[in-house]
Formats: C-alpha cells, sequence, structure tokens
C-alpha cells in the first residue's frame, strides 16, 4: 500500500514538472521573441531602417504627408505607435514628411475632371478620392467641390479629393 502511495506521488511530481515546463515553453514561445517598437519619428529613412533591422522588425514606408516641425524626408508618422510590443518580424508602417506645405492648393472649381487632374499632378499633387454627383445637363461634367479648398494653408496631405457633376441617370423601369 505505501509503495502505491509512493508511485502515485512519484507519477504526481512528473504530471506537475512536465504541465510547469510546457507552460514555461509556451510562454517563452509567445512572448520570447516579441519586442517593444522604437521611435522613428524624426528619423532620416536609412537610420530607421538600420534601427528596424536592428530590433527585427521590417520599416514599410508607405505615405507622405506635410509637416511643419519635422523636414522633408524624415519619418513623421509611424503605426503602430512606439512603445507597443508586437513580435520580431512584424512590418511597421512608416509616412515621410514633405516638409512645410510650400504648394499653393489650385482651384479646380469648373474644370473638366480631366483638366483638374493634369492640373494636381503637374503641381506635384496627387489625385484624392473621387466622387460623381448627377445633375442637371448644364453641369454636366465639371468639377463642383474641392477638398482642401482653394489656397488652403496648414493642409495635412499632398491629396486633392474631387466631387464632380455627371449626367443624370437614365431612367429605369422595373418590370
Amino acid at each position: 500500500m505505501v509503495r502505491f502511495f509512493r508511485l502515485l506521488a512519484q507519477l504526481l511530481v512528473l504530471i506537475i514538472v512536465a504541465l510547469a515546463s510546457t507552460l514555461i515553453s509556451m510562454r517563452l514561445a509567445i512572448h520570447g521573441r516579441e519586442v517593444a517598437i522604437p521611435d522613428f519619428r524624426g528619423m532620416a529613412p536609412a537610420e530607421a531602417e538600420r534601427v528596424a533591422t536592428e530590433h527585427g522588425l521590417q520599416l514599410a514606408r508607405s505615405d507622405h504627408f506635410y509637416s511643419a516641425t519635422i523636414p522633408a524626408g524624415c519619418i513623421v508618422s509611424q503605426q503602430p505607435e512606439p512603445g507597443t510590443h508586437v513580435r520580431r518580424g512584424w512590418r511597421v508602417q512608416a509616412a515621410e514628411s514633405l516638409g512645410p506645405q510650400l504648394i499653393d492648393i489650385p482651384s479646380l472649381i469648373g474644370m473638366s475632371p480631366r483638366a483638374a487632374e493634369i492640373d494636381i499632378r503637374r503641381r506635384g499633387l496627387e489625385v484624392g478620392a473621387a466622387a460623381e454627383l448627377p445633375t442637371d445637363a448644364s453641369a454636366a461634367q465639371s468639377i463642383l467641390a474641392q477638398t482642401p479648398a482653394a489656397g488652403a494653408q496648414g493642409v495635412a496631405s499632398p491629396r486633392i479629393g474631387l466631387l464632380y457633376a455627371a449626367p443624370p441617370p437614365e431612367p429605369a423601369y422595373a418590370m
């Protein structure tokens, strides 16, 4: 009987050791490869990529924004935020600064969508979101509104969104 209890106690100790080692192994496997994301803001792209590589991260430069405080060509924002814990190999999205806004936003109201797109690209800007608004035939195929407005200052992005008139839809009948 004593031998049975001794065998049972040894078996319980082995089970506890196995469970503890499993939990510790899982903890190390899940959290052992985590790193805190450094602050890339204000760094030059080459320096930011070097720091990202040292931390086992990937840096993807995906966008451009105007910034009055961060010089052109430096990182202006990042996602995820600095200090966030992620696994090694994680991709950090970074946006580069275009420096302060030096380009005047043109007035595009009344232009055709194609002429407005050409003017936007000629000025070094980008066409942002575009939408159609069905109107009467007199205003068809002209720009009705834009964002940001003409002459706007302190613009964050080099994109101009357009709302243009479209011909009224043909009448449809359901049978």
